[in-house]
């Protein structure tokens, strides 16, 4: 991504345009070296609103998936009268030593 000062952007506006819209290159602009906007293509421009709508509905989503496994956590702690799960790795290690049990049968 480039990046150019407002005096360069103003002089070469129509070039810059023209990059932007038919390449998809995106500019910053900048003044006194601090980035002030940037110029994006119609496309890109899309692609941010698209997303803007589906912000809050993908929050919302988020904010519910993390309530249901927090109200699955209690209900398991209730469950297990607050004895903690094993952890994956070692009811992982448990399963394949097992499995190779039972492998080491079938020879």
């Amino acid at each position: 991504m480039e990046t150019m000062s407002v005096v360069e952007a103003r002089r070469s506006f129509s070039e810059v345009m023209a990059r932007v819209a038919y390449t998809g290159q995106r500019v910053v602009v900048a003044r006194k070296g601090r980035p002030m906007m940037a110029l994006v293509s119609v496309e890109d421009l899309r692609r941010l609103e698209e997303l803007e709508g589906e912000a809050p509905s993908t929050r919302t989503r988020r904010a519910a998936a993390l309530a249901l496994a927090a109200a699955a956590r209690a209900r398991i702690r209730a469950e297990r009268n607050s004895v903690p799960l094993p952890g994956s790795a070692d009811t992982l290690d448990r399963l394949r030593e097992e499995r190779l049990h039972e492998l080491a049968n079938l020879r």
